[in-house]
């Protein structure tokens, strides 16, 4: 007789012992992760600056910068993207001039053309990609690394001294 009830309520089972829906179902709902990526068309340019908080999907022009550092910032094929980017994760299909940092990642798709600095912890570089620039992959972002000091011209690095020509060999006789 007790089976009976049980097939009445699906979500109350002797297993189970409370009445939470099941999990698939909490599973469903969206997250902010997993919600669709604000898009900027192939029609629309912008100059200035593009902060937010929420996932970038860019298929027009940028000419700025473009900081995300908590979202993904994704380059679309036709997306052109003059601007310094910071993004978790940075994704390039198009043609990005400018420095690129990624807390995460940064991956140039095989279509993509970058010419600027790229520092992130991962950097994926696929056949095809077109890149001119430099890679940190220290770990560090480009905000927390130091310059480093150049010498200045007059400074010569520390050798040993080379020892100065005898007035002998400088006469052009030897001793022999």
């Amino acid at each position: 007789m007790w089976k009976k009830e049980e097939e009445s309520n699906p979500t109350t089972g002797s297993s189970m012992g409370s009445s939470s829906p099941p999990p698939s179902v909490s599973a469903k709902r969206p997250t902010s992760a997993s919600a669709e990526p604000a898009t900027i068309g192939r029609s629309i340019t912008i100059r200035g600056d593009v902060t937010g908080d929420e996932d970038l999907y860019i298929q027009g022009r940028i000419e700025g910068t473009v900081d995300l550092k908590q979202h993904n910032v994704t380059v679309g094929p036709e997306g052109r993207v003059k601007a310094n980017m910071k993004g978790r994760m940075v994704t390039i299909e198009g043609e990005v001039d400018g420095n690129v940092t990624g807390q995460e990642q940064v991956a140039l798709r095989s279509a993509s053309k970058v010419n600027g600095d790229i520092v992130a912890p991962r950097v994926v570089l696929e056949d095809g990609a077109s890149f001119l620039g430099s890679i940190d992959m220290s770990g560090k972002t480009a905000s927390s690394v130091a310059p480093k000091p150049t010498p200045l011209p007059t400074e010569r690095p520390k050798t040993d001294p080379i020892p100065k020509p005898s007035q002998a060999e400088s006469t052009g006789s030897a001793k022999v």
